[in-house]
């Protein structure tokens, strides 16, 4: 495998931070799946650290085109680290592939699951 492989590797996620209402939003845009998943673990990671305290987190899989188990996975590792912090994370899932990916396998790990950012900066805590 040459660089330039390599390099659309890595480029097949992007994620972008942004704040609002209290809540860090980290927006996610392409594929998740097992080359992208290492980097999305740890910029997640990074995220709950660097948030201290309880973490209030909202990840927005409105721009991905694909997740597999390995995804799933780390989402799902997110969200029991912020709880293992008293902390929350919410997940903006639009209907789609992705939305499906999650009725079909129901993870029963209390994830919150929204249909749009604002239902999820909305909602009252559980």
């Amino acid at each position: 495998m040459d660089s330039d492989d390599r390099r659309e590797e890595h480029t097949k996620l992007r994620v972008s931070l942004g704040r609002h209402g209290g809540w860090t939003v980290a927006s996610l845009a392409g594929e998740i799946d097992l080359l992208t998943v290492p980097g999305l673990r740890a910029r997640l990671g990074d995220l709950l650290a660097d948030h201290g305290g309880r973490p209030r987190v909202i990840i927005d899989l409105g721009a991905v085109t694909f997740c597999d188990a390995h995804g799933l996975s780390a989402l799902i590792g997110v969200h029991h680290t912020a709880a293992r912090r008293g902390g929350t994370v919410r997940l903006v899932v639009p209907q789609g592939r992705v939305r499906t990916i999650l009725r079909i396998t129901r993870p029963t790990h209390n994830l919150q699951v929204h249909d749009t950012l604002n239902d999820a900066l909305t909602v009252d805590p559980a």
